[in-house]
């Protein structure tokens, strides 16, 4: 029996290329602890989907469990997806 490191098996993206209207579940959050609890405490966690709802060369708008939640693109590089459509 394989264990689970706490990934998916299927492949993953950045979410900073996640397009507008693009729905994705968040697989796992990389970069430092702070930078994984400062994500989280956004709403940022695993198994959450996200939509982007904007996405420019500055950054990106998400919504995440009801909310709308602004990061730069270099956070967003430390989000994880799974794409569901």
């Amino acid at each position: 029996m394989q264990a689970d490191n706490g990934a998916s098996k299927m492949p993953t993206i950045p979410s900073s290329f996640l397009r507008v209207g693009q729905i994705a579940t968040i697989d796992k959050i990389s970069g430092s602890e702070e930078v994984r609890k400062f994500l989280a405490g956004l709403g940022f966690v695993r198994g959450t989907p996200i939509k982007a709802v904007s996405n420019n060369n500055t950054g990106l708008i998400f919504e995440v469990k009801g909310s709308r939640v602004a990061v730069d693109l270099k956070m967003a590089t430390k989000i994880h997806v799974a794409s569901e459509s």
